[in-house]
């Protein structure tokens, strides 16, 4: 029997998950949205017959017939909906960040372990076919230590009202460069401490536009790594880029982004190149893993304690920068 799902947040995220639930076998039940709008355009644009819609999360959570929720919200509009679904027992997909605060991070994850469910947060440029080829060989041992990240983030763009407003967004790190900040955990090990500075160049001019748009951080790892992560929004209009190198003792990794890299290994009698060229769609792959682990009562690879950590992480950067880039412990 296929898996029932329901939607909280009929957006652009909301229906791109919904799409890729259905190519995964499970049926969307419900979608919850407060604006009549939005769900009507859900509706049209997923067409999966007897649809439940709500305005209201709380009687979705009472009327609706699902096993798993996908929270697509803006960080503004997060209202401890995860909390409260974790209470009835429903597994979890949350987009990230989780939360823009780590008080309200820990929370999530203190309900999630006492109600037992299974998460995952979408970070899902872990899911890249070439961040995938560098985990298994850090994991194998063949990488050796881990020396260097260096990470980058860069659009230039205004989105959307909400996303220029930090109060409503936590800022670029937050909210978009935190995808960088979290593949650097995921690949470097634990951070340590950071320090970060940013600051308005490009835009301090435009009404509201309270977000950092130029961003530097550098951190280090228990494991003895650094890791310098840069972002911005002031560079190529219609390009959102995401690329990073990855130095390890035997192999060096740059990656166009998290499905394009070239693996050159140094540990070896000869230097050899390697290429992973991949059009896997990752958002795909972390729902199946989803999915897979509901089915089989496991936990995902990426649940709410993985988007904690790197919650922590961007929020002691931005801390850092707030005191003109003192470096601060890493926040647990």
């Amino acid at each position: 029997m296929s898996i029932k799902a329901a939607i909280l947040g009929a957006g652009n995220m909301g229906k791109g998950h919904a799409k890729r639930l259905l190519e995964s076998g499970a049926q969307i039940s419900c979608v919850c949205d407060k604006s009549r709008a939005a769900r009507e355009a859900f509706r049209s644009e997923i067409q999966q017959e007897n649809l439940q819609e709500f305005e209201d999360f709380d009687k979705m959570l009472g009327e609706g017939d699902f096993q798993v929720l996908f929270i697509c919200l803006p960080p503004f509009a997060q209202d401890h909906q995860f909390e409260r679904a974790a209470e009835r027992g429903k597994h979890i997909f949350i987009e990230k960040p989780i939360a823009l605060d780590t008080d309200t991070g820990r929370r999530m994850v203190e309900s999630a372990g006492k109600n037992g469910i299974i998460t995952r947060v979408g970070f899902h440029m872990r899911q890249g076919a070439a961040v995938r080829k560098m985990k298994e060989l850090i994991v194998s041992g063949k990488a050796g230590r881990p020396v260097l990240f260096h990470g980058h983030y860069s659009c230039n763009s205004l989105h959307t009202p909400w996303w220029i407003n930090v109060d409503l967004c936590g800022g670029q790190i937050y909210e978009q460069a935190i995808h960088v900040y979290d593949l650097c955990r995921y690949l470097m090990g634990e951070p340590k401490y950071a320090a970060g500075v940013m600051g308005n160049v490009c835009h301090n001019h435009i009404h509201n536009y309270t977000v950092e748009d130029v961003s530097a951080s550098f951190a280090g790892f228990t494991n003895g790594a650094v890791a310098a992560i840069t972002a911005n929004n002031c560079e190529i209009p219609g390009e959102w880029i995401g690329s990073f190198k990855v130095v390890y003792e035997n192999v060096t990794a740059d990656f166009r982004d998290f499905n394009h890299a070239v693996f050159t290994y140094t540990g070896e009698s000869e230097i050899r190149t390697e290429t992973v060229d991949s059009r896997e769609d990752a958002y795909l792959d972390e729902v199946k893993e989803f999915l897979a682990c509901v089915k089989e009562k496991r936990q995902t690879t990426c649940d709410i304690r993985e988007g904690f950590k790197s919650l922590c992480y961007v929020e002691t950067v931005v801390e850092s920068a707030g005191m003109d880039g003192v470096k601060i412990g890493l926040h647990k």
